[in-house]
């Protein structure tokens, strides 16, 4: 059997069922389907049809389909389309979202209906994934598509919105945000009074200023926590926010190995997680780190988790980690006064972070926030005071000169 290292092999093996029956077919007639390679003779579709080959002594590259200047995204999304139209594949919900992360990166102009038919899911879900790839600047925001009649769309503007007025009343309340929200408005609208939060987050964002000077405790970085420097053994508490996505397991396994290296001995790493996330999250984290207590936030209104459980969840976790046993004290309850999205929907509430802050901190210690989003955790810190220092960063160029604002213009002096 030729022994390659298979770099596009992007599917799972076949079974041995249905490799004997692969067998059977290619003893009887010979190798059909050809096989498709690279021109560094690199196997793009058809590695049991190549291994099965190899064993009978047949040439598996006679007929072979080269293709020829294609960048590593496009022959592992080329795979894709070989082996999704050609057969019945039963993935699991974590390989399905990888092909199709591959495949967006590959085809980021194609429509998300086209891709959506490919892979047997609904928009929604192409939609949720393209989003959770810009979020972590791994696909560019996309201008147009290409739908399957080869017309090409621009993306967002969809010729305006539609929505069903109970009364005039109804219809004079919302009119002033429905006039300020405007174009950022499409489709059909189901929450008309979500007209009044998307209309104060767009004032809320057209009055974020360019701020030349921070608090003298505060310190934040335009940079991926990965290029964050710390002085190792310097740091009292590491408190986030961390993407809750399967996607970023290894990413927190990783951002849990520095906070090992940032913690003073005695140290707390803590993150807000989505309940689904939380057993994830433990398994990286608990590689470099140890469980000592976990928070739970309640919330003032129950949110339906429409991407995993489809259940209503009236709470979060957060769980909290160390170098080795440590007492905490408080309550390990906390009672949420209410979201706080005036800038972003990932946006945490101060409230909430203040109380994490009042139990995981003293006076005077070193906090950092290596995934700060709009500055939620440095605002909790100026607002306890005490003499708290914080350093946050966040490599998204918007979410960092949105912190940088808030601290100036939002924080509550102790």
């Amino acid at each position: 059997m030729n022994n390659i290292s298979d770099p596009y092999r992007i599917f799972p093996k076949a079974t041995e069922a249905q490799r004997a029956e692969l067998k059977r077919s290619i003893e009887s007639v010979g190798l059909q389907n050809p096989v498709a390679v690279d021109e560094q003779k690199n196997v793009i579709d058809g590695h049991d049809r190549r291994d099965v080959c190899s064993e009978l002594g047949i040439d598996w590259m006679a007929g072979a389909d080269v293709r020829i200047g294609l960048t590593d995204e496009q022959k592992k999304a080329l795979a894709i389309d070989l082996n999704m139209w050609r057969k019945t594949l039963h993935l699991t919900r974590e390989n399905r979202n990888e092909l199709i992360d591959v495949y967006l990166i590959a085809h980021p102009e194609l429509s998300e209906t086209q891709i959506a038919e490919l892979f047997g899911v609904n928009q929604s879900t192409i939609n949720r994934r393209k989003a959770a790839l810009m979020q972590t600047h791994k696909l560019a925001p996309v201008t147009a598509t290409v739908g399957k009649d080869g017309v090409r769309r621009n993306v967002g503007k969809r010729g305006g919105a539609r929505l069903t007025i109970k009364s005039e009343k109804e219809f004079d309340s919302l009119m002033p945000d429905i006039v300020e929200v405007g174009d950022d408005l499409q489709g059909i609208i189901r929450r008309p009074k979500r007209f009044a939060s998307i209309a104060e987050r767009k004032r809320k964002l057209a009055g974020v200023k360019d701020v030349q000077e921070l608090p003298a405790e505060t310190k934040l970085h335009h940079c991926d926590w990965r290029d964050l420097e710390i002085e190792d053994g310097s740091v009292d508490v590491v408190l986030t926010d961390v993407l809750w996505a399967l996607d970023h397991r290894q990413d927190w396994c990783e951002l849990a190995e520095r906070a090992k290296k940032w913690l003073k001995p005695a140290g707390v790493f803590a993150s807000l997680i989505g309940s689904f996330s939380l057993p994830h999250l433990y398994q990286e984290v608990m590689k470099h780190l140890q469980p000592i207590a976990v928070i739970s936030v309640f919330l003032k209104q129950g949110r339906r988790n429409w991407k995993d459980t489809k259940m209503i969840e009236r709470w979060r976790p957060v769980p909290v980690f160390a170098l080795r046993p440590k007492e905490l004290h408080g309550d390990d309850v906390i009672f949420s006064e209410g979201a706080e999205k005036d800038f972003h929907d990932y946006q945490q509430s101060v409230s909430v972070f203040t109380e994490l802050l009042k139990r995981l901190s003293k006076p005077g210690d070193l906090v950092v926030d290596p995934c700060m989003g709009t500055g939620t955790t440095g605002l909790a810190c100026l607002s306890l005071g005490e003499g708290r220092q914080f350093i946050g960063c966040d490599r998204d160029p918007k979410m960092y000169g949105i912190a940088r604002h808030r601290m100036v213009h939002d924080a509550k002096s102790a």
